[in-house]
C-alpha cells in the first residue's frame, strides 16, 4: 500500500512540512530580526540531528568525501541564496506576497526541464495552469498597497537562486547515488560552514544578539523551526528525486494554502480581500498542472546510401539463415540405405 500512494504520501509530507515552516520562520524572524543567526542554527540542528541518527543506526547518510562534496558545492550557493533571500522577504512583506510570486516559477522552469532536464513541453493544461499563475502574480502586485523595493528587490534575487537551485538540485538527485538522508546532512552541514564563515562579517545581527534576552518561549519557536526544517530539508529531496522540477515547484505552491489559513489565524500582516482573490487563482492554477513526461530518444536516422547498404546486408544475412536451416533440414531427413 505505501509503494502504491508513495508519490502521495511524499507529497503530502512536503506540502505539511512547506506550508508550516515559512510562516514559523516569519514569526521567528519577527520576534528575532537575526535572519543568519536563525538559519545557522537550523543548518547545525539538521548537520547534528542526521549525524547522530547515523551514528546510533537509526539511519544511514553518507560520510563526507571530495567525490560527493565537489557536486553539492553549487548546490550549497543556491540553497544559501535561496534560503537568505527567502528570509530577506519575510522581513520586508507579508507572506502572501511571497507565495505570490512563487506561484510564477513553474513558468520558467517548464522550459528549463525541456531543455537540461530532457522533459517535453507542458501540455495546453499544464500551460493554461501556468497562465493562470502568471495573472495572479501581476494581479497581486498590482493592489499592492504596501510595496516595499526593499521586498521586491530580495524577492528577484530569491527568484535567480530558486530557479536555479531546483533545476540542478533535480539534476544531482538524477545522477549522483546517494541515500537521501546523505543528501539532507551534505546540504546543511556544507550551507552551515559557508555561513559560519560570514557571519563575522554581520555586524547588525552581532548588535542585535548582544541585546536581546532569549525568553522560553522564543527558545521554543527557535527549536520547532529547526525541528521542522529537518523535515522540510528532506522532504525536499525526497520530492525532487521522484518528480520532475517544475512538478515540484507546483506542488509547493498548491500546499502554500496551508500557510495563507495558518497566517489568517496568528497573523494580523494580512493581504488585502482582492489580493487574497488573486492569490486563490493562482492556487487554483497550480492544482490544474500536470507533469510533462520524459522525451523519448530518437535512433539518429542513417544515410540513404549506408540504410540500402544496410538493407543489402540484412537480406544477405536473411539468405545465409534460409541456407544454414535448408541444409540442416537436409541433414536430419533419413538416408536410404546404401546398395
Amino acid at each position: 500500500m505505501v509503494q502504491q500512494y508513495k508519490i502521495p504520501l511524499i507529497l503530502l509530507y512536503y506540502g505539511f512540512c512547506s506550508s508550516t515552516l515559512i510562516v514559523i520562520n516569519k514569526v521567528a524572524v519577527h520576534n528575532l530580526r537575526a535572519p543568519v543567526f536563525i538559519l545557522i542554527t537550523q543548518l547545525l540542528f539538521a548537520a547534528t540531528t542526521v549525524k547522530g541518527l547515523n551514528v546510533f543506526g537509526v539511519l544511514e547518510a553518507e560520510k563526507l568525501q571530495w567525490s560527493l562534496v565537489r557536486p553539492f558545492l553549487l548546490i550549497v550557493a543556491g540553497f544559501l541564496g535561496t534560503l537568505f533571500a527567502n528570509i530577506k522577504v519575510l522581513v520586508y512583506s507579508n507572506v502572501e506576497t511571497f507565495i505570490t510570486f512563487r506561484s510564477s516559477t513553474p513558468l520558467v522552469l517548464s522550459v528549463f526541464d525541456y531543455i537540461f532536464l530532457g522533459r517535453e513541453l507542458p501540455g495546453g493544461r499544464s500551460i493554461f495552469s501556468i497562465l493562470l499563475l502568471v495573472a495572479s502574480c501581476g494581479g497581486y502586485t498590482y493592489f499592492d498597497k504596501g510595496f516595499k523595493l526593499e521586498a521586491y528587490t530580495w524577492l528577484c534575487v530569491w527568484y535567480v537562486f530558486f530557479l536555479f537551485e531546483a533545476c540542478y538540485v533535480k539534476h544531482v538527485c538524477d545522477t549522483v547515488k546517494m541515500t537521501n538522508w546523505g543528501r539532507v546532512y551534505y546540504t546543511n552541514f556544507l550551507s552551515a560552514l559557508a555561513l559560519l564563515l560570514a557571519f563575522p562579517f554581520c555586524s547588525s545581527e552581532h548588535q542585535v544578539l548582544k541585546n536581546f534576552e532569549f525568553s522560553n518561549g522564543q527558545v521554543a519557536l527557535l527549536l520547532l523551526s529547526c525541528s521542522v526544517g529537518v523535515c522540510m530539508s528532506h522532504a525536499g529531496y525526497l520530492m525532487r528525486s521522484n518528480v520532475s522540477a517544475t512538478a515540484g515547484v507546483v506542488v509547493g505552491v498548491v500546499c502554500k494554502i496551508g500557510s495563507i489559513v495558518l497566517n489568517l489565524l496568528i497573523w494580523s500582516n494580512h493581504a488585502s480581500p482582492i489580493q487574497l482573490l488573486f492569490l486563490a487563482m493562482g492556487l487554483a492554477g497550480g492544482s490544474l498542472f500536470q507533469q510533462a513526461p520524459l522525451r523519448e530518444k530518437q535512433q539518429p536516422k542513417l544515410p540513404l546510401a549506408l540504410q540500402d547498404m544496410h538493407a543489402d546486408a540484412d537480406g544477405v544475412s536473411s539468405s545465409a539463415a534460409a541456407y544454414k536451416a535448408t541444409a540442416a533440414l537436409h541433414a536430419t531427413r533419413p538416408r536410404p540405405p546404401s546398395r
